[in-house]
């Protein structure tokens, strides 16, 4: 009996770290090829999304000179449901067009989806809502108009690059300072949606999932 309890304790201790094991390898699989930014955050800092389990790192190496400013919003909204990555900013006060260069890991003609976010949040203690462009390359991509300090904006794009490289910008329409607080790139599969170049995203549905887990 002692054997067979010792037997089962051990079968059960392969199984939990079979199963340890496994969700490690999806994460990690998961995020294969994934470029997660989160603007504003401090220099070569990188951290974990206790939500999604994805990493996500500072914009070191993917602006020029840390050009911008780095800012965190209000205290007012830091709302307990509020996402991470809208805690901090990155602001460009200076120049017309500022860009990330994203050297996404597949290279160039495969497809992927980049999406850009933003919570103004009254970081700057203005109360002033700004209205600036977002640019593809040297292509428009969307204008960044917001309805409340409060409420956050997502743009999302499907892209085929004919570079290794992909720029995302901001531009200064000259209606307050263009900003930024996540950038994010995810390879998909070239048979995902059809289009020559590029696609907007206007909605995306998961119709029939059994999870509320949201697609990230």
């Amino acid at each position: 009996m002692k054997q067979e309890g010792k037997r089962m304790t051990i079968l059960r201790f392969l199984f939990i770290a079979y199963v340890s094991g496994m969700l490690a390898f999806k994460t990690v699989r998961a995020q294969s090829g994934f470029i997660s930014i989160d603007c504003g955050i401090t220099e070569n800092m990188t951290y974990t999304d206790k939500t999604t389990e994805l990493n996500y790192v500072s914009e070191s190496g993917f602006i020029e000179n840390n050009i911008g400013e780095r800012h965190t919003i209000s205290l007012e909204y830091h709302f307990n449901t509020l996402d991470q990555q809208f805690s901090t900013l990155r602001s460009f006060p200076q120049g017309d067009k500022n860009c990330y260069t994203l050297r996404p890991g597949d290279g160039k003609g495969n497809k992927y989806l980049i999406r850009a976010r933003f919570l103004y949040g009254n970081y700057d203690g203005r109360m002033t809502l700004p209205v600036f462009d977002l640019y593809l390359g040297a292509n428009k991509w969307s204008s960044v108009k917001f309805d409340n300090a409060n409420i956050s904006l997502t743009k999302e794009i499907i892209h085929i690059p004919s570079s290794d490289y992909i720029f995302v910008c901001v531009v200064n329409t000259g209606h307050g300072t263009p900003f930024i607080s996540a950038l994010e790139l995810r390879p998909l599969k070239n048979s995902t949606y059809t289009s020559a170049t590029a696609a907007v995203l206007y909605r995306r549905l998961d119709v029939g999932s059994t999870s509320n887990i949201s697609v990230r």
